[in-house]
């Protein structure tokens, strides 16, 4: 095992040196470090100078805020743990710290340096190593600290890279990953509604995979990018002024909707970002930062204007006050260990220190031994550093009390061989409440811990000055399947959006259709660009598909489903109805009263002359006319659709059957006597009686055969949108034929009504028949028309309803009603009146004939249809005289001709 080790160590040490020979330039001959020593030691890796600009080789000024606060942490939380007499106790923490100026090459040549340490025997042993801050760097750090079992905890590295434990099984860290960070700068945006955005990134791990991440959340969200860009390597003032130039021609393409910009950049990237928009006047955009911006103040110096109203996520900052009381103590006096202190203080306090070989800054102000740091200073989020010191503590106290029983310090089963594997398992499973908030830290499945961010509001707050406003948290979780949930909480109240506005500004692609609109996406940006189109009014809308309701449905308000219409019918309630109820019970109370005054009377010679059984059809007839609206209203069933024929058939054959009857036996009698005194056949009460029973069968098998071809049902219909009203099915060639028969009995009575006219006034029975069939035939052919051109179903109801109250009002009072007003005023007496005809010549045979008529029908007459008058009255001496031209007369009884009918 240690000679397969050997040889892993020289071919790690052979590409290392190999490296490092090809670096072009070092800011310095030899590098600088911190050594503290120790019962064991702990790595660091700072960025405590920036980046140059450019090479990846060298480094740049020197970063006072986060880089060396960062250094600063790690040396107060050795010291702290230190001096903890529980935590560690009698072990000493020392530490080997390394410059890596945010460069790949120069953070492995600093990886180099710890591997050596490792390599080296007779030394206190390395337990791990606290950092890089930068994802690249971790990155490239973690693959060479893997290789020798070196565990390895950063305070800043968010890559989501770096979650791949199959790779990167060493590697811990005291921040999320950018996997939370998209999701919790998806759900600002989302807060918001900017569902059309640009995006720019920095190039590298951290800018690239977390742009790729937040696009990918974004995809999920229905987010889409109108325009992204990426920065090259070494960015220069063309290049971001390029990205801008970019962003406002888009802008201008979509009509200026297009409002939010959203940077996963470095903080370097960011401030050269904001920059360039502000040359370009470009202060129209409201911008969303990643960590990479946060809270920092060099940003936006100089840049106000065009950052005010942006948000930014931030990892929790917690301040840990133990740690800035001590960092604003700090002095070059008490810090000559520390390589770097020198030119941070000058930097930070704009002085030169006496006795410096050569200053870093171009001032001629030299600093006084009793200056301190100021109060206002900018701390950054240190929490996360001396959280990763305390990780790397407790799994290595852990360690102390599994192979150090009952040994208060360190002991030989971990300084002989000490197994850095095994460190990483106590490493796992540590738990330790929060440098400055109130929270456990643990380190989840994916070694590192669950996203919980701050949002960061920029603007201005009233007084002239600018700052930073926490205006409200994200909190996330990693769950078993891996996946990221979070929840956002904003205090809107507290936001201050940029140019004094009220109200977040809009970024879109379309605006949204209305309730009535589907989308049709347009071929770039489908999920975020479309265009409005109207669905008809009977639609409803799934899936942004029109789709048309059913007959007998309408869309709901919101247009999701189709619900079933109401039913419309003739209601009980309703005006009309109520009206056609008072004339029906009006015309039912008339004609019961006359019904009873016919039964009182019935004994009466008159009321026995009007024809006793040819009444009492023609009352039931009336009857049937007032009781077959109600058939009509309310709402139709399939019984109450066959009750309706046969009523609406049978009452009009009920009254017309016994008025022809009547017709024609006054026809035939007055036809019969002027050619024989014979009476004529089937003119007694029971043969009329009988036929007008047969008529009326012959009405009902009719409407029988109707039924039975067309079954009757209740339909419904739908006359127009959004309308449906129940009736009964109607086929009008049928109903032409069942209305037909009665027409012709109608027909006929007319017929006989019109040749009766004449006849002597005494015998006006026949006029009133006259009168009624000429206002029923009015009434049918005002009827059919009317109902025939109209598709109304309410309107067909109502007419047939008029229909039938007017026709049996009209044969009520016609027919029936005079007969009682006579019997109850003149005594069932008619005025006496002479009228004659003139007959042929005295010496004729028809004079002869007529004469002997005359006789013959008086007889006829008075034995069949006269009962006499009555006992106790004397009899009537008026007669009707029938003159001929010469002497030759008959008379006959007046009151029995006058109700002959």
């Amino acid at each position: 095992m240690l000679v397969i080790r050997f040889y892993l160590s020289l071919v790690a040490l052979a590409m290392l040196s190999y490296w490092s020979a090809h670096s072009a330039e070092q800011v310095y001959s030899e590098a600088q470090t911190i050594e503290l020593s120790g019962d064991i030691i702990l790595g660091g890796l700072f960025p405590i100078h920036r980046r140059s600009k450019h090479t990846e080789n060298a480094c740049g000024n020197i970063d006072p805020q986060p880089g060396f606060q960062y250094l600063a942490a790690m040396l107060f939380a050795i010291e702290e743990i230190n001096n903890d007499t529980d935590l560690l106790p009698n072990i000493t923490l020392g530490a080997k710290i390394y410059d890596t100026c945010r460069s790949q090459t120069i953070a492995a040549d600093r990886a180099k340096d710890i591997i050596k340490y490792t390599l080296v025997d007779h030394v206190a042993p390395l337990a791990g190593v606290i950092g890089p801050f930068v994802s690249d760097v971790s990155i490239a750090v973690a693959n060479l600290l893997r290789v020798f079992n070196i565990p390895q905890v950063s305070y800043g590295s968010t890559s989501a890279d770096l979650s791949n434990k199959e790779i990167y099984s060493y590697f811990f860290r005291t921040v999320p990953p950018d996997s939370f960070q998209a999701y919790a700068l998806v759900d600002v945006i989302r807060e918001y509604n900017w569902y059309y955005i640009f995006t720019v990134n920095s190039y590298g791990n951290y800018g690239q995979k977390g742009m790729a991440e937040l696009q990918k959340a974004a995809q999920e969200a229905g987010i889409c990018v109108a325009n992204a860009a990426q920065l090259p390597s070494l960015p220069s003032e063309d290049d971001f002024k390029k990205v801008i130039t970019n962003f406002l021609a888009k802008r201008r393409e979509s009509s200026n909707s297009v409002n939010t910009i959203v940077v996963f950049t470095t903080q370097a990237d960011s401030a050269d970002l904001l920059r360039a928009a502000k040359e370009a006047g470009a202060t129209q955009f409201t911008w969303v930062g990643s960590n990479g911006w946060s809270n920092r103040v060099d940003v936006t110096d100089g840049n106000e204007e065009v950052a005010d109203g942006s948000l930014t996520v931030n990892h929790l900052e917690g301040v840990v006050p133990r740690f800035d009381k001590h960092f604003k103590n700090l002095k070059p006096s008490d810090n000559q260990f520390n390589p770097w202190f020198e030119e941070f203080w000058e930097t930070v306090m704009k002085c030169n220190i006496a006795g410096t070989k050569e200053s870093t800054i171009d001032v001629s102000r030299t600093c006084r031994s009793d200056e301190r740091l100021p109060d206002g200073i900018e701390m950054a989020p240190v929490r996360v550093v001396i959280n990763a010191v305390y990780a790397m503590a407790h799994a290595l106290h852990n360690m102390q009390q599994v192979y150090c029983p009952g040994v208060r310090g360190i002991c030989q089963n971990m300084t002989r061989e000490f197994r850095r594997e095994d460190l990483l398992k106590f490493l796992r499973n540590v738990t330790f409440s929060d440098s400055a908030l109130n929270f456990t830290i643990r380190f989840n499945q994916n070694q590192e811990i669950d996203g919980v961010y701050d949002i960061k509001n920029f603007h201005n707050g009233g007084d002239g000055k600018w700052k930073y406003t926490n205006v409200g948290n994200w909190q996330g979780r990693l769950l078993a399947d891996k996946k990221v949930q979070g929840t956002l909480k904003i205090n809107n109240s507290l936001l201050r959006w940029g140019r004094h506005k009220s109200h977040p500004p809009m970024s879109f692609c379309s605006k949204p259709c209305n309730d009535s609109q589907i989308r049709k996406p347009r071929r770039r940006d489908p999920k975020c660009c479309w265009d409005c189109i109207n669905c008809k009014e009977n639609d409803i809308i799934k899936n942004d598909t029109c789709q048309s309701c059913p007959r007998g449905y309408s869309p709901n308000d919101a247009l999701e489903f189709c619900k079933k219409l109401p039913v419309l019918y003739p209601k009980w309630s309703s005006a009309p109805v109520v009206t056609f109820i008072v004339l029906i019970i009006i015309g039912l109370l008339g004609a019961l009263v006359t019904a009873v005054l016919y039964i009182r009377h019935r004994s009466h010679h008159f009321i026995k002359a009007a024809g006793r059984e040819l009444s009492a059809i023609l009352f039931i007839g009336v009857m049937l006319c007032y009781l077959t609206p109600f058939t009509l209203l309310g709402k139709p069933t399939d019984t109450l659709c066959g009750v309706r024929r046969f009523f609406g058939s049978v009452c009009f054959t009920a009254c017309y059957a016994p008025v022809l009857m009547k017709t024609i036996r006054i026809y035939r009698i007055f036809k019969s006597a002027k050619s024989s005194v014979t009476r004529p056949s089937l003119t007694r009460p029971g043969s009329q009686v009988l036929i007008s029973i047969g008529l009326i069968a012959v009405q009902l098998l009719l409407t029988t055969l109707w039924n039975i071809s067309d079954v009757p049902r209740a339909q419904e219909v739908y006359p127009s949108q959004g309308i449906v009203i129940i009736q009964c099915a109607v086929n009008e060639y049928t109903l032409a034929v069942n209305i037909c028969y009665n027409s012709l009995l109608m027909l006929i009575c007319t017929i006989f009504a019109f040749k009766t006219r004449n006849f002597p006034r005494n015998f006006n029975e026949a006029k009133y028949i006259g009168v009624s069939m000429y206002l029923t035939c009015s009434v049918w052919i005002i009827f059919i028309p009317s109902y025939l051109n109209t598709s109304d179903t309410f309107i067909r109801v109502y007419l047939s309803c008029t229909t039938f109250i007017v026709v049996g009002t009209i044969t009520l009072c016609g027919l029936l009603v005079p007969k009682v007003i006579i019997l109850l005023f003149t005594n069932g007496q008619y005025p006496s009146v002479n009228e004659s005809y003139t007959t042929p010549a005295p010496g004729d045979t028809t004079n002869r004939r007529l004469s002997s008529a005359g006789s013959q029908l008086q007889r006829n007459l008075s034995l069949e249809m006269c009962a006499g008058p009555p006992h106790n009255e004397q009899p009537t001496s008026q007669f009707l005289t029938v003159r001929s031209t010469g002497t030759s007369t008959a008379n006959l009884p007046k009151t029995c001709m006058s109700v002959l009918l």
